[in-house]
């Protein structure tokens, strides 16, 4: 592809005329006319400017490379891109983390109620339990995928900044290593706050080990202080992995974001096997039908999901 060709394309797909072009460049339109048809082209100076108006790199521009290694080189994200990035991550951190929250305590009332359910005094059937528990459990679920959606959604167009390699703009580093300084205390408070509440979840679990009924009230009381420490740990997380995309530094260095690709797809095939497991366990011909006992396939696939993912990057530093 060669530099009118180029010029053509990265016009087009602003969904810009050529005249509107030319206003922006302070040219006229036959010029920009004259460039598409390859009858002339633009001087060193209109490069500068066509490489800061479509976002790409002048070597790209000038390269005349058509294979998609080089294509992806030329990436090239502004200040107002990175800004416009930042905020809308910031903006969600707290529908995520909310969303996460939903999904920890959607349980809860399934395994408190049908608990309640078994003394006669609390005058509740185990059905009535059951349809109680689920119905809650539903509704966290889908707010919560309706939240993590409608993040995904708003910064869509900035996927590739999880896959591919990108340059930025004069000044745009320095604007997000500001940014990620400035962050750090917020970020470091935030993590303390959800490793101390998950940490400090298992007590109700030792001091209600001998109390059978309070057992299952244990558990609910661990699984809302673990929501809440997950809460603060997403908050926290959302920003700075944000920032940490921009400046391609932590799980987001060009070779961190091949093995991530390999993590992602494994990481699919093993939630899909594990929820596999969870319906046959608990609806298959020999399941119990008891959600309140087989939720515990969830927190030992999720210990398992932490441990393969260590695994994963102990053998990939051992290749490197």
């Amino acid at each position: 592809m060669n530099l009118s060709e180029k010029i053509m394309l990265l016009r087009k797909k602003q969904g810009w005329s050529q005249e509107e072009l030319a206003n922006r460049l302070n040219i006229s339109r036959q010029s920009i006319s004259k460039w598409e048809s390859g009858q002339s082209q633009p001087d060193i100076d209109k490069i500068i400017l066509l490489s800061q108006l479509f976002q790409v790199t002048t070597d790209y521009l000038l390269l005349d490379q058509e294979n998609e290694e080089h294509r992806q080189i030329g990436i090239y994200l502004s200040l107002s891109q990175v800004q416009e990035y930042l905020t809308l991550r910031k903006q969600s951190s707290l529908k995520i983390a909310f969303a996460t929250f939903l999904c920890v305590i959607s349980p809860i009332p399934l395994i408190g109620l049908t608990t309640l359910s078994q003394y006669q005094r609390f005058h509740m059937t185990e059905n009535l339990a059951v349809s109680l528990g689920l119905s809650f459990l539903i509704i966290c679920i889908t707010i919560a995928v309706i939240l993590f959606c409608l993040c995904a959604f708003k910064v869509k167009k900035y996927e590739f900044l999880e896959k591919e390699d990108f340059s930025l703009g004069n000044g745009v580093k320095e604007y997000a290593f500001k940014e990620k300084e400035e962050y750090q205390d917020r970020y470091h408070r935030y993590q303390i706050i959800g490793i101390v509440l998950c940490i400090l979840s298992v007590l109700p679990i030792f001091i209600f080990l001998n109390y059978e009924f309070l057992e299952s009230i244990a558990v609910c009381i661990l699984l809302f202080f673990v929501s809440i420490g997950c809460f603060f740990l997403v908050l926290a997380g959302t920003y700075q992995n944000a920032l940490d995309k921009i400046l391609q530094t932590g799980d987001y260095t060009p070779k961190q974001k091949k093995n991530n690709i390999l993590k992602s797809k494994i990481s699919t095939i093993y939630w899909l096997v594990v929820t596999a497991i969870f319906l046959y366990y608990t609806f298959g011909k020999n399941g119990n039908g008891q959600m309140q006992y087989s939720w515990i396939i969830w927190a030992i696939a999720g210990v398992l999901f932490g441990v393969l993912m260590i695994v994963i990057d102990l053998i990939n530093k051992r290749r490197d």
